[in-house]
């Protein structure tokens, strides 16, 4: 049997057995095009996708104006309760033309394309996924004969390229190019020649996209019989495909340029992206290994699979440089083989969106964010709208979901999603993280701040004080867990935006009033309260009882997201958070009877486990995603047990926490190995950033060694401590137990090795 030197690829998954359905095919993308292979090899079919193509279904995104509501919504939220606020604000927004609540545009594929061979049995069959290049490789004998296809999706030349060939004898190829029959399009195709193309109007709105297609085989006699082509007289057949997302007079130029060397010109941009963070955990033994096998190994053993988590951390990665670019990952990375994905397979801003690019920075993949600044920056005339017509307020308001519009339509008395108002603030996060973790001055001053500002304004505009003089947010939700007034998240958000202008205009060197306001909003800020069970309320008002069995994690936001307090700076918020994160565990992740069985919930859980210094949790978290059967074969993950809604927030995640548990950065102190299980008891990572500029050359650990060696290199001088929190007993170069301060030079390397 003839292999292709990257038909077992160490740095990806392999397979022994064709998908049945496009969820369990194997995917690739270059940040804007995204392409599907899956199904038996005597009918293999290509599902392309785009980032940018979210189906018009007709609603009518227009946000009613409730804006001089706002003062009689509090009123009947102070004397009657939200239940009575929900009612009157959801009937008078009926009355205002609001349509009840409406799901986004959905996401959805740009073309099916099935490739039949015309043969009859099939064996010796295998399909690789290669991470670090970004190839899909499939291998099989058909009727007695070596076929091979490859495919990838070009970082060079922006084009998806398969070719399938037959090594022994001459092929005789079907491709069928069926037209989508969908309401909502209307298509057409054509071919001349060699050249194809598909375009698709809207139905329900102006406009619509183009695919345009070519056909190279050598010495091929290729026939058109409508929508089928036949390709025989020929050992070899290369499609190029481009997805335009718009109605195009183009064609594709010729490409006659070998697959080999489009494909070395692909994977030099792909391979060095993938290749700037390495983790090394096991040995090519056990990475050559396939995916039932390694899946099974990992159910069925009591401790961490060290080769399962990294080809996890690898996938992970994978997804993130195939989604990010044009925009950001959606629900579904940038890959769909359905009209009709959960949740419209939309950006949904309460959690998943904040997951799919939680390692982006930390992965050195930062230029994957641009993708998201371009789409907020295209939302935002929709954000403004929803800030000044649902609560008369400058500046922005995020909506829990979006896809082609940022208006919010999503709610309604069950669902009083328009309540999170902390959406723009948290996305604001990732905006002033970009500027610490690359030193981009420049970006800091013309866009993170701007954008900072504009949610600012919303805040000088929608806070309201109570008679003691505080703030209150009124009406306000904890993201799908229930209304109440000052919401923790919400306070937590503001804080972090506030702080993060004051910091910003300082590092500028900016001096404006502006940051007297500021600073007057934080301190009227509502403070943050612990109750009888001696855990961080989740609603910082008296008499709104907690509901721990739940999902999401937004009060806990200081502590996975904006790093606001420490055991060290304040050990009374932190334990308090500490307790209110047990009590969760207790009600949800560990309860039989929990509240559900999200993938994006434990990896909050995980997240929060770094921080709280729980290495028995991560390995629980991990072991249950695993148990649960939660990985499809391209080791993207589900959002529910069992397979069930192909997601790839979990994967945006994963790698963070990785990073978290073995080396984290915050108040100016590095936190080693603070949440490493046993089970993971050696290994190297190489090249993970960190805040301000600090990137970490190489951590290489051995536990039964009872040793660390360190590298680290900044691009700016820094003193900072160094923290073991499990290993009490450490000695850090002959240094003092568990905590040590170390000098960085700029841009010298720091080597440093520990004792455990």
């Amino acid at each position: 049997m003839i292999k292709c030197q990257n038909q077992i690829p160490l740095k990806g998954i392999w397979h022994d057995k064709p998908a049945d359905k496009w969820e369990e095919g194997f995917l690739t993308g270059n940040g804007t095009m995204g392409l599907i292979t899956y199904g038996h090899p005597i009918r293999e079919t290509l599902i392309g996708n785009h980032s940018k193509l979210f189906l018009p279904m007709g609603n009518t995104f227009a946000v009613p104006d409730l804006s001089d509501l706002l003062p009689e919504l509090r009123k009947i939220i102070t004397e009657q309760g939200y239940q009575a606020g929900l009612a009157f604000h959801y009937q008078q927004a009926r009355t205002r033309g609001y349509q009840g609540l409406t799901m986004s545009d959905p996401y959805h594929p740009a073309f099916h394309l099935f490739i039949e061979t015309g043969i009859a049995s099939v064996d010796h069959y295998q399909r690789s996924l290669n991470y670090q290049t970004g190839e899909i490789i499939v291998n099989y004998r058909g009727d007695g004969d070596q076929y091979q296809s490859r495919s990838f999706v070009s970082q060079a030349d922006h084009i998806i390229v398969y070719q399938i060939e037959n090594f022994n004898r001459k092929l005789k190829l079907k491709l069928k190019l069926d037209i989508y029959q969908i309401p909502q399009l209307d298509g057409t195709f054509d071919i001349q020649d060699n050249h194809f193309k598909w375009q698709y109007q809207y139905t329900k709105k102006s406009g619509g996209y183009t695919v345009l297609g070519q056909i190279i085989a050598p010495n091929a006699l290729i026939d058109n019989q409508g929508q089928v082509i036949s390709v025989t007289n020929t050992h070899q057949v290369r499609l190029l495909i481009r997805i335009i997302p718009n109605l195009s007079d183009q064609s594709l130029a010729d490409h006659l340029t070998p697959y080999q060397l489009l494909y070395q010109a692909h994977q030099r941009i792909h391979q060095e992206k993938f290749d700037r963070v390495q983790l090394d955990l096991t040995d090519n033994d056990e990475r050559a290994k396939n995916f039932t096998t390694l899946l099974e190994e990992a159910k069925q053993q009591p401790h961490l699979s060290k080769v399962f988590i990294e080809k996890v951390y690898d996938a992970s990665r994978f997804m993130y440089i195939c989604s990010s670019g044009e925009s950001t990952p959606n629900l579904q990375g940038i890959w769909s083989g359905t009209f009709e994905p959960a949740w419209s397979g939309d950006y949904t801003f309460d959690t998943n969106v904040q997951l799919s690019i939680a390692s982006a920075l930390s992965s050195n993949l930062s230029e994957g964010l641009h993708g998201l600044f371009d789409l907020i920056d295209a939302l935002l005339p929709g954000f403004k709208e929803n800030a000044k017509n649902y609560y008369g307020c400058k500046g922005i308001m995020i909506p829990v979901h979006a896809s082609n519009y940022g208006q919010h339509l999503h709610w309604n008395q069950e669902w009083p999603l328009h309540f999170w108002t902390c959406g723009a603030g948290w996305i604001g996060h990732w905006y002033y993280q970009y500027y610490r973790y690359t030193g981009d001055q420049q970006f800091l001053q013309q866009v993170a701040l701007p954008y900072l500002e504009e949610v600012a304004k919303f805040y000088e505009d929608f806070l309201v004080e109570d008679p003691d003089g505080d703030y209150r947010f009124i009406p306000s939700y904890s993201a799908e867990n229930g209304c109440g007034d000052n919401a923790t998240q919400d306070v937590a958000v503001a804080k972090e935006v506030l702080n993060h202008l004051i910091e910003g205009y300082q590092v500028l060197a900016i001096d404006s009033e502006k940051i007297t306001k500021w600073r007057q909003i934080l301190n009227k800020l509502p403070a943050y309260q612990i109750n009888e069970d001696g855990a961080l309320k989740e609603w910082l008002t008296p008499g709104k009882a907690e509901n721990y069995n739940h999902r999401h994690f937004s009060h806990l936001y200081p502590i996975f997201q904006s790093r606001e307090f420490t055991a060290e700076t304040d050990p009374v918020m932190f334990e308090a958070s500490r307790q209110a994160f047990q009590k969760r565990l207790e009600a949800w992740l560990l309860n039989d009877d929990g509240d559900t069985t999200s993938t994006h919930g434990r990896m909050h859980t995980a997240l929060c486990a770094t921080q709280f210094h729980m290495p028995e949790l991560i390995k629980e978290v991990i072991m249950l995603v695993i148990k649960n059967n939660c990985f499809y074969p391209s080791l993207m993950m589900s959002h529910y047990h069992n397979l069930e809604v192909f997601n790839v927030d979990g994967n945006g995640a994963f790698p963070q926490v990785i990073h978290e548990m073995l080396v984290d950065y915050h108040h100016q102190t590095l936190y080693l190995l603070q949440a490493l299980p046993d089970d993971l008891d050696r290994g190297v990572i190489k090249g993970v950033k960190l805040p301000d500029q600090i990137e970490v050359v190489e951590l290489a650990w051995d536990l039964t060694k009872r040793m660390i060696k360190l590298t680290l290199v900044s691009c700016l001088d820094h003193q900072l401590k160094v923290k073991l929190p499990l290993f009490s007993e450490a000695s850090i170069q002959g240094r003092m137990h568990g905590e040590a301060v170390i000098q960085l030079a700029k841009n010298h390397p720091n080597h440093i090795e520990i004792k455990l």
